[in-house]
This record gives C-alpha cells, structure tokens and sequence, in this order.
C-alpha cells in the first residue's frame, strides 16, 4: 500500500522510517517503480529505515553508511551531475548523546553541498507551536540536540520555511491527547533554495503524518519512454469490449480496397494504442478524483480534530 500511494504521488525518493523489517525484506521492496534502495535493519518488530530511488531518477550512488542498529542510512552520489548526500533517521525516543555525535560525525564526514535529511526525530524543535497543547516548559535535551544539529551542518527545517505561520503537526498521542511536530525534511541552503513546495500530508497509513516537498534538480535529461500494454487490462469486461468496438470501428472506416493489408495493419496498431491510452487516462482521472476527495475529507476531519481539541484544551485552562 505504501508503495501504491509513493507511486501515485508520484515521488522520486522516499525516506522510510519504522520499517520493521529484515534485510530481505527491506530487498522486497525494489520492485514496481524502485530502481534503488538502501537500508539499515534492526528487527521485524522496531526500528528499521530506508531510501527508495524511482527508477527513472538520475541518481549515481558512490557511498552507503548504514547504522547498525536501525537508526539511519546515508547514501551519497550524483544527481544528475552534482553531488547529494541524503539520509533518512528514526531517532531515540529518549536522550542519548553518542547518536547525535555519532550522527554529526558521519555527515560531516562527507563533502556535499546538497543535503536531504528526514525523518522521526521524536521531538519538536519549538515546543511553543510544535506541540498542541503548547510545551510551556524548557526544551528538552533532544529537543536542544537536534538544533544544535542543524546548526552545525547547516541545515533547514524545510517546512517550517515554506510555511512561516502554519500550525500543523504530523503526529497524534492517543495516550496523552496531544499533537505535535517531531517529522522533519532538513535541507542544506542549496536544496532549500530550489524548493518549491513543502506540505504535511494527511495520516492515511501509518500513525504519522507523511512531509513531502519538491525541489528542482539540476539539468534533466529528458528520458525515451516506450509504450507497452499493461496486460491485466484484459481482465475487465468493460476494456475488452471497448477494445472490440473500437476495433470494429477502425475497420469499418479503413478496410478498403485501396488499402493494403499491412498498412492497414500498421495504422490499426497505432489506432488501438491510442484508443487504450485514452481509456487508460481516463478510468486513471477517476479513480484519483475519487482518491483525492478522500484524502481531502481525511484532511478536513483531521483539521477540524485538531482545532477541536484546541478548544477543549483551552476550555480545560
């Protein structure tokens, strides 16, 4: 399912958190649109991160660092031409020093000046609007970790950028009733100039809110795509007799005698292959318009949850 809604939002590189699975389970997932991935495994029943690359990404891999225990993988190379580093990080859920340092150590170890960097960090970094009720106490020592990270490498909360006045959280504490902010994109200057969007996602899958954004590569080649048949095509009634009408309307418009067999032939592939991308397209735009005013609802109940739950913490006061 993961894959299936990646693919559909059409995403290029997914930073995988809470996987829990194995290393050959982790390989399961190189299949569809991936083309790459990398990962750092723990147990099927914690931790566990991952890097998936679509296929059709220009991305050259010259190095791995993987954590030992399931914490965060780093990969870095060249995307189309220029160097990368992007990482993907599940953090403790209580302090410990030797992770961020060890972390520190293994970024800084690598020259790039692009740098991607996302996951769970498992704290917010203001606790005034990345919690709801507002943390009204002293930043944590993770809390405090984490800034001091960015602060060395340089990096952006890349959200909180695009968007300077938005209150949003990605995560929601069944057990205390409480939102708050703890997944992060953090960017290098350069990745953060050539971002155009950057947006918190309704919870549809999993327990967190996914962030996505995009940004503009470097120079992109454009690339030959060759049209095939998807074959379970054929297992609906409905495009089998599409097809068949269609078929029998290109050979009673075209079957004529000063038209040889073989062109008639050629032409009539090239009819059909346009008959099915028009039928493709359009049952696609309706299922996505479907999808989309679902995932829209989800957005309006999730917002309104949240700003309910503002006013009865605010009503408790």
């Amino acid at each position: 399912k993961v894959l299936s809604m990646l693919k559909k939002d059409g995403v290029q590189i997914a930073l995988l958190q809470e996987t829990h699975l194995t290393n050959l389970e982790h390989l399961k997932l190189k299949r569809d649109w991936v083309g790459q991935i990398y990962y750092s495994s723990f147990n099927s029943k914690s931790r566990g991160v991952a890097i998936l690359i679509h296929k059709n990404l220009a991305l050259t891999v010259d190095k791995v660092i993987q954590h030992a225990d399931g914490r965060y993988i780093l990969v870095t190379g060249l995307l189309y031409g220029e160097k990368i580093l992007l990482g993907s990080v599940y953090a403790p859920n209580t302090f410990d020093s030797s992770f961020y340092s060890k972390f520190l150590a293994e970024v800084s170890s690598v020259s790039s000046t692009h740098i991607l960097i996302g996951g769970d960090f498992n704290c917010g970094l203001t606790p005034s609007t990345d919690y709801n009720p507002p943390k009204t106490q002293a930043p944590s020592r993770m809390t405090r970790a984490t800034v001091e990270l960015c602060s060395d490498l340089g990096l952006f909360d890349a959200w909180r950028i695009c968007n300077p006045r938005t209150k949003d959280f990605t995560f929601f504490s069944r057990p205390h009733h409480s939102f708050s902010r703890i997944d992060f994109l953090f960017v290098s200057r350069s990745v953060l100039d050539r971002t155009r969007v950057c947006s918190i996602n309704p919870c549809v899958l999993s327990d967190h809110s996914s962030v996505s954004m995009e940004f503009l590569p470097p120079y992109l080649d454009p690339l030959s795509r060759h049209w095939r048949l998807n074959p379970t095509l054929l297992n609906d009634p409905l495009f089998v007799k599409y097809l068949e009408d269609q078929w029998k309307l290109y050979i009673s418009k075209n079957d004529l005698p000063e038209v040889s067999a073989s062109t008639l032939w050629e032409a009539g592939k090239a009819y059909l292959r346009g008959s099915i991308i028009s039928y493709t397209a359009a049952k696609k735009k309706k299922t996505l318009a479907r999808q989309l005013e679902l995932e829209q609802l989800i957005a309006t109940l999730e917002r309104d949850f949240k700003q309910s739950r503002a006013i009865v913490v605010a009503f408790c006061a």
